[in-house]
């Protein structure tokens, strides 16, 4: 069995892998490790990779390799795609894990990879299995955030569900450009690529994909623990 762990921005987050079988999950926003150790109970895992945007799993990679081996991946882990990014040392590893995830799914397609969460992310591979890169925008609480900081009266607005493209409210009006703003450049990102690349499949997950999901005019393939799915496949590989 493998153990896959992914610390976020935001949010860490593991899963304990047979194969391609999730057997159990947890997560904590606070990277209070005893979650997973909670998790594992008596389950002592062959191998463990750890992705870490961070920076914050040292003690974590300490304490697991006193019981089992350990992986910290980073731009020298094998991958199961060909990177040609120019900067793969930046690159972060969450990206590469859904990219190849993405792949994995559409093995025969060009693949267009998104996650809606701390940023929204677009990463796209070649039907020859290339990853080449793609674009970073803000999420969507960072927008509200930056709305709030970066103003003198507008409020922190905190995203819920909405059905209204004008808002009627100051409110409203920052939920409406926050949320629709994000479904515009969704789809049109999208458009962009399917101009250029017909039989583009589009795989997205992250924490506010289904916020979206439903109301794009795209069709996508939604899916969860994304980054995690990846990671086991890199895993896997080597």
């Amino acid at each position: 069995m493998n153990l896959i762990i992914d610390s976020g921005n935001t949010l860490a987050k593991a899963a304990l892998f047979r194969s391609d079988e999730i057997l159990a999950f947890g997560k904590s926003s606070n990277k209070n490790w005893e979650f997973i150790f909670e998790m594992l109970g008596e389950t002592t895992p062959e191998r463990v990779l750890i992705s870490d945007v961070a920076s914050t799993t040292e003690s974590l990679r300490k304490r697991m390799e006193e019981i089992t081996r350990v992986i910290v991946m980073n731009e020298h882990t094998p991958v199961p795609v060909e990177v040609t990014y120019s900067t793969p040392e930046t690159l972060g590893t969450d990206r590469l894990a859904a990219a190849v995830f993405g792949k994995k799914l559409f093995p025969e397609n060009h693949v267009l990879v998104i996650q809606a969460g701390s940023c929204i992310t677009y990463d796209f591979l070649t039907i020859s299995n290339q990853y080449m890169g793609g674009a970073i925008s803000p999420g969507m609480e960072m927008r509200f955030r930056a709305m709030h900081t970066f103003t003198a009266k507008l409020p922190l607005v905190k995203k819920k569900e909405i059905n209204y493209l004008t808002g009627k409210s100051t409110e409203e009006s920052v939920l409406s450009g926050v949320i629709n703003g994000c479904i515009a450049e969704i789809d049109g990102i999208i458009n962009q690529y399917k101009e250029k690349y017909p039989d583009l499949k589009v795989v997205a997950g992250g924490g506010d994909i289904f916020f979206f999901d439903k109301k794009l005019k795209n069709r996508i393939f939604a899916t969860e623990n994304l980054v995690l799915r990846g990671l086991n496949e890199i895993l896997k590989f080597n």
